[in-house]
């Protein structure tokens, strides 16, 4: 059994799972948005998964501008 790739897979399901809730909840997404490390820390993140998912929070932040530079460009 290789216990590192068991601990890669939970620590993975860990960040999934807080970016799933960020994206569902109203509330925990205007939280991440103006505060991310009180979103973190009522997630209970920490370590990797708390890099990870503040990682996440920076590419949701500058998503929606990245698509209207390229709707500008586009279109």
């Amino acid at each position: 059994m290789n216990i590192q790739t068991t601990q890669g897979n939970d620590e993975a399901q860990v960040i999934l799972e807080a970016l799933r809730k960020i994206q569902e909840s109203d509330e925990l997404r205007s939280q991440a948005t103006t505060n991310p490390e009180a979103a973190m820390d009522r997630m209970g993140l920490s370590g990797v998964a708390r890099h990870a998912v503040a990682f996440g929070i920076a590419g949701m932040l500058v998503a929606p501008g990245m698509a209207s530079v390229q709707g500008f460009w586009g279109g």
